[in-house]
């Protein structure tokens, strides 16, 4: 196999499952670790990117625990540091993070816009889906259940097209769901 157009990420990556599976290298991507520096300066890539590895996750962990707690990025910045991380990393690393969590806090909060745009959501939602059903109900001439489904996935992409919501608010998976239920008992009325 040719590792020359392989990037160092991807290079690291074969080289990593080649040792976890048959515990050694290929002579091709050997050659190719030569060409790059020697395996030593390899090995060495590979064991500073594992440090890096968990240093991130221990300062992912680290802002998300202090932000359960505090809102001031400013104020959680001062509890951060690493030995690892240069300054300018680190601050990367923890706006990217506190945002991050700032966007799953505001995903999953519950406010007016939420509930109007769900409730909302989930009516065109049941129309679209009862017109989806009729569809293939006349397509197939019977009901079957499998597009309930899709029953789901209309009603929840409705809501959240208005909610700009995802479904990890509980308020938004529950009005999904409600609308699936809603949409199978009219239908179930319409054609009984």
């Amino acid at each position: 196999m040719n590792y020359k157009n392989y990037s160092d990420k991807d290079l690291e990556e074969a080289y990593i499952s080649m040792i976890d599976y048959s515990g050694k290298a290929s002579k091709e991507i050997l050659f190719e670790i030569d060409n790059r520096g020697g395996i030593d300066a390899f090995l060495s890539m590979l064991e500073s990117n594992k440090i890096n590895k968990k240093e991130i996750q221990r300062i992912t962990k680290e802002v998300y625990d202090l932000c359960y707690d505090y809102s001031d990025l400013d104020f959680i910045k001062q509890f951060i540091k690493s030995d690892i991380l240069d300054s300018d990393e680190l601050d990367k690393l923890v706006n990217s993070k506190f945002n991050e969590y700032q966007a799953i806090l505001s995903d999953r909060a519950i406010n007016q816009k939420t509930i109007y745009g769900s409730l909302i959501g989930m009516t065109v939602g049941i129309i679209i889906s009862l017109m989806f059903y009729a569809f293939i109900i006349n397509l197939f001439g019977r009901f079957i259940y499998y597009p309930i489904v899709a029953v789901y996935f209309i009603c929840y992409l409705t809501i959240k097209l208005i909610t700009k919501q995802t479904r990890n608010n509980s308020f938004v998976f529950i009005s999904s769901l409600m609308g699936t239920v809603l949409t199978l008992l009219c239908l179930y009325f319409f054609y009984n």
